[in-house]
């Protein structure tokens, strides 16, 4: 009986239930010092019931359209959770790691890659960078979308889970090992101020409003990018070849615009691909648990 039930899951609905009751559970207890540890506790529930809801609906009705909802609606809680774990920061450590970043990059370039592209400072560049950086948000809908209504399901069910699962790690390793990135740590070393027009203005905007202070190491942005750029790879070259240019850009722009340091940027790509390798044992074990499948 209780595998029928089961049965109603999807192996994304299984991590994202599993990452709100990890979470819920780690606040409640690590949590107590924070200053919105009921919030954040809040946020997780609502996430949790918001994802059985969409089990309940998905099973409930035979119609297209809430059947693509119903199942790609993880990526709807990418911002809220990416938002709380920006709570969680500060919960183990009160400063910041980037000295030790710092400290690392400046042993192996003579130049920091940040003060360096200075040099390609032009309104057309910095225009396309932002761009890439911005544009991400898209993508990831866009690239899950994609595969799922060309019916391949079971790629699109691969890409939702590499990016959830690189996402959550990362957001775990935001409280873990808290870096503000060089935009903040390296402010008074920039002696240019990058102008643009549409797309600055528009991670300007993101930059006020979204991002996280504290949450820069791993690049969560680099992590998804590169599920992203694998998987469409893997399973559909014409959507590869179309999102390639831009996701490159994105990994670019990440340092161009002082986002993030070069560590931060090798660390989002090899969650990236945790998250696309991790995926392969929780298939099996989730066919296996649930479906008596092997």
């Amino acid at each position: 009986m209780i595998k029928n039930m089961l049965r109603k899951f999807l192996l994304t609905d299984f991590i994202c239930l599993l990452y709100c009751a990890f979470q819920f559970i780690y606040v409640m207890v690590f949590g107590f010092g924070l200053e919105n540890q009921a919030y954040v506790m809040f946020v997780y529930l609502a996430c949790a019931a918001g994802s059985l809801f969409c089990v309940i609906i998905r099973n409930k009705f035979d119609n297209k359209l809430i059947k693509i909802i119903t199942s790609l609606y993880p990526i709807a809680f990418f911002i809220p959770l990416y938002s709380v774990s920006g709570q969680q920061v500060t919960m183990f450590f009160d400063r910041f790691f980037d000295s030790y970043i710092i400290d690392l990059e400046s042993a192996i370039f003579s130049i920091h890659p940040t003060i360096w592209f200075q040099k390609l400072d032009h309104v057309i560049i910095t225009e396309w960078m932002m761009f890439g950086y911005s544009f991400y948000l898209l993508l990831i809908p866009i690239t899950t979308g994609w595969l799922f209504l060309t019916d391949k399901k079971n790629e699109s069910e691969h890409m939702l889970s590499g990016l959830m699962l690189s996402f959550f790690i990362c957001y775990i390793l935001f409280s873990l090992i808290p870096v503000t990135g060089p935009r903040l740590a390296m402010a008074d070393l920039y002696t240019v101020e990058f102008g643009g027009f549409i797309f600055k203005a528009i991670t300007e905007a993101m930059e006020s409003k979204a991002m996280l202070v504290g949450g820069a190491f791993p690049s969560a942005h680099c992590s998804a990018a590169t599920v992203m750029l694998l998987l469409s790879y893997k399973y559909d070259r014409k959507l590869y070849f179309w999102v390639a240019p831009i996701i490159i850009t994105l990994y670019i722009s990440t340092i161009y615009g002082r986002y993030h340091y070069p560590t931060d940027v090798i660390a989002g790509i090899l969650v990236g691909i945790l998250g696309i390798k991790l995926y392969y044992p929780l298939k099996r074990w989730w066919m296996r648990a649930i479906h008596g499948q092997y």
